[in-house]
């Protein structure tokens, strides 16, 4: 593959303390399956190839590697991007398409289980390989095609370091839109396309910083912790882990549980929270995150504690609070919440109101104070025992749903599966959309014992399933 005019043959891109979270050192990777009538890779494989490499030329950032250097007095890491010549042949973002015998229809009748995924897309994931002296770091970008006999599957990995969900879905969404193009007007060679790009990391880093940091309970509350009190059974991948990373990922891959929520059932909960038409409108999307709270922290037996928190970090893009709509960059923001065991046994309803009122007060500072808080290696440890722990009593949820998978049409319509791999930390439930009509697809990291006691509380069956 030719190196694309747009890439300077030398560039540093200085990302911010804020990119050095250590919670950002993975790969995030979302997977497409598409159907077909069987003959579309004659005609549409070099398009697709193309049209990617024409894309990503426009972000010269995804050609470099990442340098992360650690400043021992202040305790925080650097990091950055450095594009050179030298470095074009190793860091070039990765295209690779496989042939296989798996068929579409097999992986869908299993759920989209990917245990019965094609193995070639499992290539790249999940964690990161460091770099060695021998190897460098993985391309930062990297895409594997699996053509099958009614369709094809699909994996995108970028590095959470330099886009997060939303980004991603940009660049999807630009390379089938580039791709189309290209077929439209049989033309293997997409024609330059004017996007709008943004991923200028020290921007918004300097924006951020036009206002104090504002910390909240939640950085008070980490600041608290007694590393010598706290449990020590972490979850979470660190660089003391002396496993490697494929035990890891295969060990916490288990605990990985699919689930969906039907249409009909999103409707049926809407319906029985809002019993009259005065009743003041709560999103359904609200009082699913109050009803898998309450059955989470049920399931994690704090009904015997009353007085002990549980915890919910809902994750949200703050692109709207820098008004950065194409933004690839991690514009990731947590929402922390906390409740007492005995404040949860409130209705669903209140507590989806609760949840409301936190996630409007959030705010830049706040933000900014989070996440500096986050990327510091001290505080960070003391986080990650309290929280990224298979006996932490938090939910984390990365609510995806509403983006836009089911626009990501390379010519052959519109997927009929989109779904991520899952994050391998304890407590992290990941929401999809279920399809194009709605619903939700959740993939859930949580111990076998949790989902046992879920599958039999009939309050969380009554609207959700479970498929693997």
């Amino acid at each position: 593959m030719v190196i694309p005019a747009a890439i300077p043959e030398n560039a540093v891109y200085e990302l911010t303390p804020v990119d050095g979270n250590p919670s950002s050192r993975a790969n995030l990777q979302f997977v497409l399956f598409y159907k077909t009538d069987g003959n579309k890779r004659s005609t549409a494989s070099q398009s697709m190839r193309n049209a990617y490499y024409q894309v990503l030329s426009h972000y010269p950032i995804l050609y470099g590697q990442l340098e992360r250097k650690v400043d021992e007095q202040l305790g925080n890491t650097k990091v950055q991007v450095s594009v050179s010549k030298e470095m074009h042949d190793t860091c070039m973002p990765s295209y690779t398409e496989f042939d296989v015998e798996e068929l579409v229809n097999d992986i869908q009748e299993a759920n989209y289980n990917w245990a019965t995924w094609p193995q070639p897309l499992l290539s790249i994931c999940p964690v990161r390989r460091p770099s060695t002296n021998e190897k460098p770091d993985d391309p930062l970008a990297q895409c594997v095609v699996t053509w099958h006999a009614d369709g094809m599957g699909l994996l995108i990995s970028v590095d959470h370091s330099i886009a997060d969900g939303v980004g991603i879905d940009i660049l999807l969404n630009q390379w089938a839109g580039a791709t189309r193009a290209a077929l439209s007007s049989d033309n293997t060679e997409p024609s330059m396309l004017e996007l709008p790009v943004d991923y200028d990391h020290a921007s918004l880093y300097k924006e951020l910083c036009q206002e104090e940091p504002q910390k909240d309970w939640f950085v008070e509350y980490v600041d608290s912790v007694d590393l010598a009190q706290a449990p020590t059974e972490i979850g979470a991948i660190m660089d003391s882990d002396t496993r490697s990373p494929a035990s890891v990922e295969l060990a916490l891959r288990a605990h990985v549980h699919s689930l969906r929520i039907l249409p009909s059932a999103l409707h049926k909960l809407y319906a029985e929270m809002h019993p009259s038409a005065t009743t003041r409108h709560i999103p359904v999307i609200r009082l699913v995150y109050a009803l898998m709270w309450q059955c989470f922290a049920d399931a994690t037996s704090l009904d015997a504690q009353p007085n002990a928190s549980c915890f919910l970090n809902v994750i949200h893009s703050a692109r709207k609070l820098v008004n950065r709509p194409h933004y690839i960059g991690n514009a990731v923001c947590p929402v922390y919440m906390r409740q007492t065991a005995a404040q949860l046994h409130t209705s669903t309803r209140q507590l989806a109101q609760t949840i409301g009122n936190n996630m409007h007060a959030v705010s830049g500072p706040h933000w900014l104070a989070t996440l500096l808080m986050l990327q510091d290696s001290e505080r960070y440890k003391k986080f990650l025992t309290v929280f990224a722990n298979p006996r932490a009593k938090q939910l984390t949820v990365s609510n995806i749903s509403r983006l836009r998978f089911f626009s990501v049409d390379f010519g052959w319509g519109a997927p009929v599966h989109a779904t991520v791999y899952p994050m391998l930390i304890p407590g992290f439930a990941t929401w999809l959309p279920l399809g194009a009509s709605g619903g939700l697809h959740i993939l859930w990291n949580m111990p076998d014992s949790v989902a046992e006691r879920l599958k039999n509380d009939p309050r969380f069956t009554r609207y959700v399933e479970f498929l693997f």
